[in-house]
């Protein structure tokens, strides 16, 4: 039974390289559908309480959301055209935020764009939405991301919950894997780690490497190893907390990698 994979396609200009994102992860857990959401905003939700949304405004957003709907359609007619997986696409009034926490726990994977920092608000909250409301992996893919990835995979190891279940998730894309490489942090006076049992009770041969922390952000000694080490590819788990105000933001390696990984990064929660 092929696995389903859902891509959120939000700008024509990054919707080739999410497709293609998607048929290369559709091959590396052997076969996918994969269903593409095109999510126009709403009128209503882009204005404050305060506001007043007039007609004339109503129909501006429609129109403007319509045109940026029909480019991204036309970027995934012309993908279909040479695509070696069963694709579909949907394009809907929705926030896409809500989209994908509706459609995302009926897919084996969500795929989005790694937000640029002109959009980061709106990009960041429907990552937000598939990380913490789908219980789904999700993989964040960078502008300009080459089609074929999978081959070295970075696992950046962390002994908890959140990075066994991106483990497991990065298990079923072991399809085309030369080398398995498993990044683990270590403090001062810490135990050394250890290989995760994970792999070892299911047999999966692995390369463990132990970057030390310190006082510089570990997500960006964690990604200079994995360009080091030749990966094209990052799974870890993700964190996030509430801040004052109650909204969910992004912890710090998490965000790291959400905003400077120039690879695929394959995130759960």
């Amino acid at each position: 039974m092929p696995g389903v994979i859902l891509v959120i396609l939000d700008h024509p200009e990054e919707a080739s390289g999410l497709l293609n994102a998607a048929s290369c992860l559709a091959d590396l857990i052997g076969s996918a559908v994969i269903n593409a959401l095109i999510a126009r905003m709403p009128p209503q939700a882009t204005i404050s309480t305060e506001e007043i949304l007039t007609k004339q405004r109503e129909d501006y957003i429609r129109a403007q959301e319509q045109v940026r709907a029909a480019a991204i359609a036309q970027v995934f007619r012309d993908w279909l055209r040479s695509a070696s997986s069963v694709a579909h696409i949907s394009d809907i009034e929705v926030v896409a935020a809500e989209a994908v926490a509706q459609r995302g726990p009926n897919a084996d994977f969500v795929v989005i764009e790694q937000p640029a920092h002109r959009r980061h608000g709106r990009n960041a909250q429907t990552i937000s939405s598939a990380l913490f409301e789908t219980d789904r992996p999700v993989l964040v893919v960078p502008p300009g991301c080459k089609k074929d990835f999978g081959r070295r995979i970075a696992v950046a190891w962390r002994d908890d919950n959140r990075t066994i279940s991106a483990v497991r998730a990065a298990m079923r894309c072991l399809g085309h894997v030369e080398r398995l490489l498993v990044l683990a942090g270590q403090r001062d006076g810490a135990a050394r780690p250890q290989m995760p049992e994970i792999l070892v009770e299911h047999g999966v041969p692995a390369e463990l490497f132990v970057l030390p922390i310190g006082r510089h952000a570990f997500g960006a000694a964690l990604l200079d190893r994995a360009h080091e080490l030749g990966a094209d590819m990052i799974a870890m788990g993700a964190y996030a907390h509430h801040s004052p105000l109650r909204e969910m933001i992004f912890g710090g390696v998490t965000r790291y990698m959400i905003e400077h990984a120039d690879v695929p990064v394959l995130m759960r929660h």
